[in-house]
């Protein structure tokens, strides 16, 4: 994911537009969730928005005055009013604004689409399954953004597989997912969206959550920005239901704490489900359970153990420790264009301990 916008990339922006002036569905959902998402830039959009909004204001005197041209006793009057109004003056320092903007505009054309245009509008290709399901996935160090027909948005974190049903927008919103994914979807009260996990699902109808449910993590984790979700455990016959309200997630332990054998079927009975607030940045205010999908590596008080399988995933790296205790040192930290080289000299500012890199090959000891 790219870097946060510019002010005149915001302003040249027709989907920043559409935004403005609320006339398009689909933009207004992208610039919410882009404010969610980074709510330091709260400020920017509104200078932004209120530039957008003058500039509106700047044309449409514009045109009037074109009218008024063709009489020019009411062109002079015209001149006149407009040079001692206060209120024209603002507008002439907008269009001030507006020149620096169109030639920025022009300069910077060929890769100024916008962050939602060029990675929203442009949705990624899937793999087709013989039963017509569709595979969207990730490799370990790629991210991608899926844009489906119905206007849902997807963010897939780092080694991710999300399956969309062949009946989808149709008969079902059927998605199913192993790995992370970050999830904005559109309203139909008719077809709730479900995302499928291997120990429970999660219901919607249109809203903005984060879905964390990698294979061998010891917890799963669903977190809830905007909207309702009511997520249903897989637990044999209780079915256990847990609705979360926005800023709350739900922390599953996939370690099971029995088993049940009942014919040929084994329900798994989890350990605990819990429900905690979010956790934001201290320093901008930004959600860390969505972090990732602002390319940030945000750790929090995590054990080296603990974060083996977020560092590989996130470089691409496989990570061996030689010495068990290395595995114990405690780091809290954010990445966003490190290496792996870059950061491992970072956390060395934290614990001492000795590293060797030898191509996707990390080797950690004391």
């Amino acid at each position: 994911m790219q870097c946060l916008l510019e002010l005149e990339e915001l302003v040249v922006s027709d989907s920043f537009r559409n935004y403005c002036f609320k006339s398009n569905e689909v933009d207004i959902h992208l610039w919410e969730e882009y404010l969610i998402l980074y709510p330091s830039e709260k400020e920017k959009i509104e200078e932004a928005r209120k530039i957008v909004m003058g500039l509106h204001i700047m044309l449409r005197q514009g045109a009037q005055h074109k009218k008024e041209e063709k009489n020019k006793e009411v062109k002079a009057k015209y001149f006149s009013l407009f040079s001692n109004s206060p209120i024209n003056k603002i507008l002439l320092s907008i269009a001030s604004i507006a020149a620096i903007f169109v030639f920025l505009f022009f300069l910077n054309k060929t890769f100024n689409n916008s962050f939602h245009e060029k990675k929203v509008l442009n949705p990624i290709t899937a793999k087709v399954e013989a039963t017509g399901n569709l595979i969207y996935s990730t490799g370990y160090g790629e991210k991608k953004i899926i844009k489906l027909p119905d206007n849902s948005i997807f963010h897939l974190n780092s080694g991710s597989t999300l399956t969309v049903d062949k009946g989808y927008g149709k008969s079902n919103r059927n998605v199913y997912l192993k790995g992370e994914a970050l999830f904005d979807v559109s309203h139909n009260a008719s077809l709730p969206f479900i995302v499928h996990t291997g120990n429970y699902e999660v219901k919607v109808l249109g809203t903005l959550f984060n879905v964390k449910n990698y294979p061998g993590d010891k917890v799963s984790e669903t977190s809830l920005l905007r909207g309702r979700v009511e997520i249903t455990m897989k637990d044999g016959a209780k079915n256990t239901k847990i609705v979360l309200i926005p800023n709350q997630k739900a922390v599953i332990d996939n370690i099971m704490d029995s088993l049940l054998v009942k014919g040929n079927r084994r329900d798994m009975l989890y350990k605990s489900v819990s429900l905690h607030p979010l956790s934001h940045n201290g320093n901008d205010n930004t959600v860390i359970e969505t972090a990732w999908a602002q390319n940030k590596l945000e750790i929090i008080n995590e054990s080296f153990g603990e974060m083996k399988d977020k560092l590989e995933r996130w470089y691409d790296v496989n990570i061996n420790f030689k010495d068990t205790v290395v595995t114990k040192y405690s780091f809290s930290a954010i990445f966003e264009k490190e290496n792996i080289q870059a950061a491992l000299k970072a956390l060395q500012e934290a614990y001492h301990f000795n590293y060797s890199i030898n191509g996707n090959e990390v080797i950690i000891s004391k």
